[in-house]
Formats: C-alpha cells, structure tokens, sequence
C-alpha cells in the first residue's frame, strides 16, 4: 500500500527538514501528497524563494561545519550523519575548515552552510573558499540554494520506505480485530524533555505504515496512542502511553498494543 503523506504526520517531521515556520505551514497547507516525490517537490517550490530573515531562522538550528551537533533530537541525528565523512578524521582539515569558518562569520555574519551529505572534507574546504569570494547577495542566494537541498533530502531520509526502527499496531482483543484510524506518535528523551520525532495513524489492519526513521539512537521513547479516536471520547482509555528503551541501535524494536475498553497491555514483538 503506497503511503498517503498527510498534515498530521508531516507536521512534527516538517521542522527538522527546515526549521520556517512559514515553509512549514505552506507544506501543509497543500497536503496531502500521494508519493513522496510530490511532497519534495511541493516542498522545494515552498521554499523559493526564502526571505533573508527566514534564512536567519533556519540557520539557528544548523551547527557549523565540522563541529559535532549537541542534543540527540531528529535534526542534531541527521547533522550527524550529512557531516560523516571518510577525511573527516584529518586534523589539518578540521583545522582549516575552522579557520574559513572563522573568516566566512566575519565576512558575512552567519555560520557557514552546505550540503554536507555526499561531501568529503576537501570538497567541503574548497566550497568555503569559493564561497568566501562571492558578493553579499549571490552568497544569501547560494545560502538559501543549500537549505532547499538539504530539506529535500531530510524529507527523503525521514520519509523513505525502509522499515522505520521503530513499529507498532495496534489489537482489539475484546474484539479481536485489528484497529484501524488511531493517531500515533514517536517522541524521544532529551535533556530538554519530549520532543516529537514522528506521527502517523493505524491503517486498516491496525498498522502504521511508517513510524520515524530507519536509524536512532539509543535512548528512551514513547509511544502515544490516541485511543478515544477508536473507543469514543468518553472512553476509560482516551490515551495510551508506553515508554521503553532502545538499547540496541542496530535493532528493530515492534512495540503493539492490544487494547480492550478497561485495560491494554504491550510487548516487544518481532
């Protein structure tokens, strides 16, 4: 069954992609996308032009070149990952990177942005210097460029068809039938406290197609079932919550939930 990309699940997935709140609700506001080609592109078109104060925010949540992102959040994991490199280990590099970093803030009075992904180090270091050279307003313009390529890639990685990490359905055991049209959200532990990492809803045999990425980090999760979609709103149970740990990354992690109207339980399945 093709996914349906629709406003509630793209929501909570649209900042990490590109932190506008303006790009965000125009995205929104056409969806929903049939294919994940349409979305990207409707994405993309949102995104151009970019206003140099939507720029400024943007930026804010990017770190610079070379510099590991703090946080464990969706957008510091996918920093991560764009900035991995086989010369990323150099120190000559790093150090000459730093030093155009230094240069390109004094110079234009923002941190420096490309798109790492697919970039070894060397070709990052020759980019930045190029780009030192360019005049103020080609700069903003290439600026804005590496944004829309870096949302467009964000939103394949964050809605691509592999398996997400992490999965789940959902049983009416009173009934035993699967249940179908169940909000459900992914959120995961910061230093910060919750911080939603993706949504979507239970398809007609109780599963969400897609759930989060393919990759996270260890950590500790939660799920959020929105079960008075299902029992009613004045139901003994509006809302399921269930925390657990993943502590291997490399693993898939099924956690079900097999509902009744006055008492659910959970596993970790397979």
């Amino acid at each position: 069954m093709t996914p349906t990309f629709d406003a509630d699940a793209l929501r909570p997935l649209l900042p990490t992609a590109l932190a506008v709140p303006r790009w965000v609700e125009d995205v929104i506001a056409r969806a929903p996308y049939d294919t994940l080609d349409a979305l990207v592109g409707a994405a993309v078109a949102a995104a151009t032009p970019l206003s140099e104060a939507e720029i400024d925010q943007a930026l804010a949540h990017h770190p610079r070149i070379g510099e590991r992102p703090t946080g464990e959040g969706a957008s510091q994991q996918l920093s991560r990952k764009e900035q991995q490199a086989t010369d990323a280990d150099d120190a000559e590099l790093a150090a000459a990177i730093a030093a155009g970093n230094r240069a390109y803030e004094e110079r234009f009075g923002r941190v420096f942005l490309i798109r790492a992904a697919g970039r070894s180090r060397r070709e990052v270091l020759a980019e930045l210097e190029r780009r030192l050279g360019n005049p103020a307003e080609v700069e903003l313009a290439e600026v804005a460029e590496q944004l829309r390529q870096i949302a467009a890639l964000r939103l394949r990685t964050l809605l691509a068809t592999p398996r997400s990490r992490v999965t789940t359905h959902v049983l009416d055991i009173a009934a035993g039938r699967p249940v179908p049209g169940v909000p459900v959200h992914l959120d995961s532990w910061t230093s910060a406290g919750w911080q939603r990492i993706a949504s979507g809803a239970t398809d007609a045999d109780g599963r969400v197609a897609h759930l989060g990425p393919a990759e996270l980090a260890v950590g500790r999760y939660r799920l959020t079932f929105a079960t008075a979609a299902y029992l009613g709103p004045e139901a003994f149970l509006p809302e399921v919550l269930v925390v657990f740990v993943l502590g291997d990354a490399e693993a898939h992690y099924h956690v079900p939930l097999l509902l009744s109207p006055f008492g659910y339980s959970t596993y970790r399945g397979s």
